[in-house]
């Protein structure tokens, strides 16, 4: 059967492929894992460029949130934006960051059994999703501290304002054990599997304006915190 179609006037046809989990955990997969002080990446312009564009445009509206006020009678540093809640605020990028997250779950073992060394591993996993806003505070105000249990392998893509502090890493829950920065610049992602007394790290906001980051992570499911 033959099908001829014609038309008046010129037509342009756009096919919108969501590729970007695909983009993301390829970019991921390609970026050695540095051994010092732990295990770790640094993925460089880990999102699209386009799709990180817009997270970035649109999360500049909580540059100057206040967080205390905005949790009201809960007391908190942070506050977070979770998927479901993105339309509320004007945050378009729920379907990409779904496929992202679902490429991640689809490919946790070379993610994790395939990259580092005796990563944690739970048989049933899901992945937990979320934008945290985290105020300007004195160094002091922020802990050192090691991964849950129940995460097996964490990501902070950052992502506002364009200079801050990134994630600091130790070899110890102590000021005195520091040892390098993985250094703030928007759209890369600090990568990790957490291990029980070895990744201590910690993170924390200098500036005059909060710190906006977009965090991942593939853990057990027992909790039932999940995006997919």
């Amino acid at each position: 059967i033959n099908f001829c179609v014609s038309f008046s006037q010129p037509v342009i046809i756009t096919l919108n492929i969501c590729m970007a989990g695909q983009y993301f955990v390829d970019k991921v997969l390609n970026t050695t894992v540095q051994k010092d002080p732990w295990q770790h990446q640094i993925v460089q312009d880990s999102l699209p460029k386009a799709m990180f564009s817009r997270l970035q445009q649109q999360c500049e509206q909580f540059l100057h949130t206040d967080v205390q006020r905005n949790m009201g009678d809960v007391r908190s540093d942070r506050m977070y934006i979770f998927p479901d809640q993105f339309r509320d605020h004007g945050i378009d990028l729920y379907d990409e960051l779904r496929d992202v997250a679902t490429v991640i779950l689809h490919n946790a073992q070379q993610l994790t059994q395939g990259l580092y060394t005796d990563p944690r591993w739970y048989d049933s996993l899901t992945v937990y999703a979320h934008i945290a806003i985290v105020p300007p505070r004195p160094a002091t105000a922020f802990t050192i501290h090691e991964e849950a249990m129940d995460k097996i392998w964490s990501s902070v893509t950052y992502v506002a304002p364009e200079v801050n502090v990134g994630t600091k890493m130790y070899t110890a829950p102590d000021e005195s054990a520091f040892v390098s920065e993985a250094e703030w610049r928007p759209n890369n992602s600090f990568i990790f599997c957490g291990q029980k007394g070895v990744t201590w790290h910690k993170f924390q906001s200098d500036q005059h304006s909060n710190r906006i980051s977009l965090n991942l992570f593939l853990m057990s499911d027992k909790r039932k915190k999940y995006f997919v």
